[in-house]
């Protein structure tokens, strides 16, 4: 697993949200743009719409105003009631000629008359064109039936040659009231038509007659991946055609091209509809250019985030590493270390700390010198579960070892305190270091008196032989000092009571019962250089085999109604196996 100091986990965080904050501001300043850009373009197809409602209304006037005043000449009103019921090569001729006075007169591009049957009697856009029935044709038959013709949204619209014209028809009439005759005059789509409607927008204008694309104003997007879209939005282009209604703002691909775009259908009678797109990349090129300048500030913001990084890593790392540097000492079992808080805040507060746990580690360290490996090994076991140490304690089958310095008054009687104290401590640290060698634990010291207890299904060899080991090195220090002192030692095993004795608020862990007693009282027995054992002791363990026995004699003990055999271990000369 890899591990990161403190600068490169500032520098990670920073960068973090640094990245996360220019993220955020690159989606938001995305989205909002984008829906902003997109109501933009609602509204100019909006206004477009409008635009083409506008000039279709126009144009409708012009030609029913134009239609009207031709409608109303006498020598035109003449020529079409000669076929009124009847159509010939003269009375199409005749007409003919009427048509193209006028029509060199009027601004339109197609001029249609037909007799009051509906029976074509001349077509400017086609001369030789004559006697077809247009009464089909609705605007033709709404004045033919007397209707009255209003513009609507969608105006009438003729398809000739796949050229588009929106028309307008009025009748013929003679004495104001009897109808002999249709006048259609019709305004052709041309690309200065489309232009005007494009104005300066963005905006790609595509005019279709069905699925044949008859306009446009560029040529951007290719006819093949027009054909393509008009197939997958057939139905969109249906619906519209036949509701006459504009269709919502939508999100396409043309080809490779991704676009906003809109249908609109540009009339009634033919499947004449419109297709307005604008490429996103054209109106969404502002967000380029902020995400852009966004990257730009991201690259600097990098830059500073490195530098915080580095200055902030190194103000805070400096005492943290000083205090790892310590905690490493600790390890290694070096109290004697502190640090120095550098700041006021949570660092500071945790160098504090540390001192504080330093000094009471100390004091836990020192007082453990004052209790047994039993007492510590308790609190120990009381620490880990949370409880708290009560009073009392558990029966145990333990040894325990007494011992005490023979003619320790008058060795202090004629000596110093100072040196009365060196000699013990130099008598009891010897002792003490072997009960630990032989897997006991000091329950205490009693002037010159130690307490040791040896716990196991080998206590009492162990004890013995810490017996015998203690002898022979006091031996050892009786013959190098000029005073010598010896020691007598007591060893007992059997049921005891090990626990918490004492006050609530100050207590011994040690042991206690009728077998610690004996232990005491064989400690008092013996004689200096003697190490005094219950034979029976011997006998139940199979040690008489182990160590030998100098002399055994019954003796009689306080607190004990009989005799007990008392063995003497002798230290000269252990038996081994």
């Amino acid at each position: 697993m890899m591990r990161f100091n403190i600068q490169a986990k500032l520098f990670l965080l920073l960068a973090g949200i640094t990245t996360l904050v220019l993220a955020a501001a690159l989606y938001a300043v995305g989205f909002t743009v984008t829906e902003t850009v997109k109501q933009k373009i609602v509204s100019d197809f909006n206004q477009t719409q409008k635009t083409l409602q506008k000039e279709r209304r126009l144009r409708y006037e012009r030609l029913v105003d134009v239609a009207t005043i031709i409608g109303q000449d006498p020598a035109f009103k003449a020529n079409v009631d000669l076929a009124r019921d009847a159509v010939s090569e003269i009375t199409h001729q005749t007409v003919l000629q009427s048509v193209r006075e006028f029509a060199a007169l009027a601004p339109v591009d197609l001029f249609v008359v037909t007799n009051r049957r509906g029976i074509l009697l001349a077509d400017f856009s086609d001369p030789q064109r004559y006697g077809v029935d247009l009464s089909a044709r609705p605007s033709v038959r709404d004045v033919l039936e007397g209707r009255a013709v209003e513009q609507t949204d969608l105006p009438e619209l003729w398809a000739i040659n796949d050229e588009i014209y929106q028309v307008a028809s009025a009748p013929i009439l003679v004495n104001q009231s009897v109808l002999i005759g249709t006048l259609t005059l019709g305004a052709k789509l041309t690309m200065l038509d489309a232009l005007d409607l494009k104005g300066a927008s963005s905006a790609q204008f595509h005019f279709f007659l069905g699925k044949k694309l008859v306009l446009r104003t560029d040529s951007t997007l290719s006819e093949a991946d027009l054909a393509r879209f008009v197939e997958t939005r057939e139905k969109d282009i249906q619906t519209a055609i036949a509701t006459g209604k504009a269709s919502e703002a939508f999100e396409a691909t043309i080809g490779e091209t991704d676009v906003f775009a809109y249908l609109t259908p540009l009339g009634k009678s033919e499947p004449a509809w419109l297709l307005v797109a604008v490429p996103k990349s054209t109106e969404l090129r502002v967000i380029g250019v902020l995400r852009r300048n966004i990257l730009l500030f991201a690259a600097a913001s990098l830059v500073v985030t490195i530098a915080l990084a580095i200055v902030a890593g190194r103000l805070f790392s400096k005492p943290i590493l000083e205090l790892a540097e310590a905690m490493k000492k600790v390890q290694s079992g070096n109290l004697n270390v502190s640090v120095k808080p550098r700041t006021k805040d949570e660092v500071g507060q945790l160098a504090e700390n540390f001192n504080a746990m330093i000094i009471g580690l100390r004091e836990r360290f020192e007082l453990s010198k004052y209790v047994g490996s039993h007492t510590l090994e308790m609190v120990r076991r009381v620490s880990e579960t949370g409880a708290e140490s009560l009073l009392g304690g558990t029966r145990q089958e333990l040894a325990v070892l007494f011992s005490d310095v023979r003619g320790f008054t008058s060795f202090s009687e004629k000596r110093p305190p100072e040196a009365v104290v060196e000699m013990l401590n130099r008598y009891l640290g010897f002792q003490a270091k072997l009960v630990e060698d032989y897997g006991g634990s000091v329950d205490k010291f009693v002037g010159d008196e130690m307490v040791a207890l040896f716990a196991g299904k080998d206590a009492l060899e162990r004890a013995i032989e810490c017996a015998i080991a203690i002898q022979k090195r006091a031996d050892e220090e009786q013959r190098r000092d000029p005073a010598p002192v010896y020691i007598g030692i007591g060893v007992n095993y059997g049921t005891m009571v090990l626990g918490n004795i004492g006050a609530e608020h100050r207590r011994d862990y040690t042991v206690i019962g009728a077998a610690v007693n004996l232990g005491a009282r064989l400690c008092a027995s013996a004689e200096a250089g003697k190490i005094l054992v219950r034979k029976d002791l011997l006998d139940r363990f199979g040690l008489q085999r182990k160590f030998r026995v100098a002399q055994v004699r019954p003796m009689n003990f306080k607190g004990f109604s009989s005799a007990i055999d008392i063995a003497e271990i002798a230290c000269d000369n252990e038996k081994t196996d």
